[in-house]
């Protein structure tokens, strides 16, 4: 038990790094090819109003694009809008307009992703002042990282520390156990010698002196052969015709206890006593 989950957590070490290798791979790829999609659709919008645009990556989510034309902030606003629905950028982002005399901000707008129209006519119209304009994308890395199928690493990851954790509690009790000399453990079923207490699954059962005692030497002497005068003389310290007859009631019920353990049987073997068949 100890040798598995020194085994499961290797292993989750392992699928960590080799998960986080993989995820960042794919991150990085999701990120140089949304850079290029977004870097795309604005060389689209400014060649639509200037000759000489330059678009420039200033940070990981702000574009900011060099046009120097004379129109609307409306018509630069619609004009991403456009770029951005033919490309499919579902995603929420905001566009500042700027003044290219001084570079003072003169206009702001933000886009939600379910707001964007997919049919779009810019109109192109001019007021006199040349313009540079900026995109900025808030949720950047929340789209990629969902781009990425983060999901599937957390699902496998948390499928093994369930198992890791089930493991470890099962190695505590296992442990715990045999620490307790009075606790003996047998397929499904464990008996609180001490206390007189029989757990078989989710099941307790309150036990008798003698029941107790009889099932304290099944479960010493599994898959051995116990005569019945072992069981007179340590349980009932005497023999007889009828303390005989009152041994097979016991044992009687002691086989309903233990049922709903497939892999426990009492067998009776004719003039000669029991056996305890415990399947591994």
């Amino acid at each position: 038990m100890k040798h598995r989950i020194i085994l499961g957590s290797f292993a989750l070490v392992i699928v960590l790094c080799i998960h986080s290798y993989w995820f960042t791979k794919s991150y990085d790829a999701n990120a140089t090819t949304f850079d290029h999609t977004i870097s795309a659709a604005l060389y689209e919008a400014g060649d639509t109003i200037s000759g000489q645009v330059v678009v420039e990556k200033k940070s990981a989510n702000y574009f900011y694009v060099t046009s120097k034309t004379a129109v609307t902030s409306k018509t630069v606003d619609t004009l991403i809008e456009k770029a951005f629905a033919e490309r499919n950028i579902d995603l929420d982002y905001e566009i500042g307009v700027y003044n290219a005399a001084d570079d003072s901000l003169i206009y702001v707008t933000q886009k939600k992703a379910s707001e964007s129209p997919k049919d779009i006519t810019p109109v192109i119209e001019s007021d006199g002042v040349q313009k540079n304009f900026a995109v900025m994308f808030p949720t950047r890395n929340n789209f990629l990282i969902g781009q990425s199928d983060l999901w599937s690493f957390a699902i496998g990851l948390a499928i093994l520390l369930v198992w890791i954790a089930s493991q470890w509690i099962t190695f505590r009790k296992s442990a715990s156990t045999e620490l307790n000399p009075s606790i003996i453990q047998l397929g499904r079923c464990t008996l609180d010698f001490h206390n007189q207490q029989l757990t078989v699954g989710k099941a307790t059962f309150e036990l008798t002196y003698k029941e107790n005692q009889m099932l304290k030497l099944f479960f010493e002497n599994p898959n051995q052969v116990l005569e019945r005068d072992i069981f007179l003389k340590e349980v009932w310290e005497k023999d007889g015709f009828f303390v005989a007859r009152s041994m097979d009631v016991f044992i009687s019920r002691i086989r309903k206890y233990l049922q709903s353990d497939a892999s426990m049987k009492i067998e009776n073997l004719r003039a000669i006593g029991y056996r305890l068949n415990v399947r591994e």
